[in-house]
This record gives structure tokens, sequence and C-alpha cells, in this order.
């Protein structure tokens, strides 16, 4: 018998990985930082450290400028 998996779901075996609160973290980063809503000093580059201004991060978690 085989149980028919929803097309959405990639790897019906992902509700049992688990992630590490560094990985996380950078992952949800650079989101933001894709999406524009955290700016960062300079163009992020391999092997360069990505480099957030206070200001772009307190904009994007309490709403303020």
């Amino acid at each position: 018998m085989r149980i028919a998996v929803p097309a959405r779901v990639s790897n019906p075996h992902d509700d049992f990985r688990v992630f590490r609160k560094s990985e996380v973290a950078e992952d949800a980063v650079d989101r933001l930082i894709a999406a524009g809503e955290l700016r960062t000093l300079r163009p992020r580059k391999r092997g360069v450290v990505v480099q957030i201004p206070a200001p772009s991060l307190r904009e994007c978690v309490y709403g303020e400028s």
C-alpha cells in the first residue's frame, strides 16, 4: 500500500528534521536581506562578513526609523 504525498511536500520526512538556532537565524536574516527589509553596509559577497547597521536592524525589529 502506497501513501500519496501532496506535491507541496518535497520530502515526507521534513517534519522529523531539526535545526540549530544558528541555522534558523541565518536563514531568516538571509531572507530579510534578500527582501530588502535589512540593509547591509556593502553588497553580499562570498567570504566577506555581512555587516548590518544598527538602524537597519532596529527598523526591521521595531518598525522604527
